[in-house]
């Protein structure tokens, strides 16, 4: 990750190192689809994968429920989110409202500074790309539209895309054609170049056209992939770190 990025790298707010370290496996295992949405995460055997406590795990569990890529249910326990078609439909369609109003009717323009940031991100996007690394994609993709809104935005409506991309990774995730390539780098470089020459209402339409073509890009008839072991999920990724 480059220097420019350092300082803005994603927090688990509350979480010990150990705990944002189980909590990024996690997340890495439903977004590469090892974890199949609706897999149940028991708090006693993730302790034992992860060699931590049931205390740490049970607040990993939270933080992730917080991002909507975990549900937690009374006297039932934790499960992997399994958002419907309409729930993601409705995802998509709150984040064309709120993004492309952020476009065509700007707080603040962009700064030199703030087009760094944005122009580093698309140089980590295109490297996952070269690498097809299909989990660095989704992510740096969430990013880019998360700093954009808050180089253009302010912070309330940076909260509110940050949740809302946390939880598109989970539905692009699951139901992303095997031939698409979740957002487009070349239209992160257009929405660049249109708002760095203040083309507001070109970058809405910009903006409106990308999110569309993401939900294009969604299959919601296709079946998820079978359950494994949670063991056997997750080892390659455990981090043991010391209680």
């Amino acid at each position: 990750m480059s220097a420019i990025l350092a300082a803005g790298a994603l927090r688990d707010d509350g979480l010990v190192q150990e705990e944002s370290a189980i909590a990024q496996a996690l997340r890495d295992a439903i977004l590469e689809r090892r974890l199949t949405p609706g897999a149940r995460l028991p708090e006693e055997q993730l302790a034992e994968i992860f060699s931590s406590s049931r205390g740490r795990i049970r607040r990993v569990l939270l933080a992730l429920s917080r991002e909507h890529i975990v549900v937690i249910q009374a006297s039932r326990g934790a499960f992997v989110a399994s958002p419907d078609a309409a729930e993601a439909r409705a995802v998509l369609s709150t984040r064309r409202m709120i993004e492309v109003a952020v476009m065509e009717r700007p707080c603040q323009p962009l700064t030199e500074e703030t087009a760094a940031v944005l122009r580093a991100i698309m140089e980590e996007e295109r490297q996952a790309h070269a690498d097809h690394d299909t989990v660095a994609m989704i992510r740096w993709s969430g990013r880019f539209h998360l700093e954009l809104a808050l180089a253009l935005g302010n912070e309330v409506i940076a909260d509110i895309i940050s949740e809302l991309s946390l939880r598109t990774s989970l539905i692009i995730a699951i139901y992303e054609r095997q031939t698409a390539m979740c957002c487009l780098k070349e239209d992160h470089e257009l929405l660049l170049e249109a708002v760095s020459a203040r083309e507001w209402i070109k970058a809405g339409r910009l903006m409106s056209r990308h999110l569309m073509e993401i939900e294009q890009n969604l299959d919601f008839s296709s079946p998820t992939p079978s359950a494994t072991s949670l063991s056997m999920i997750l080892k390659p990724v455990a981090v043991i770190a010391p209680k």
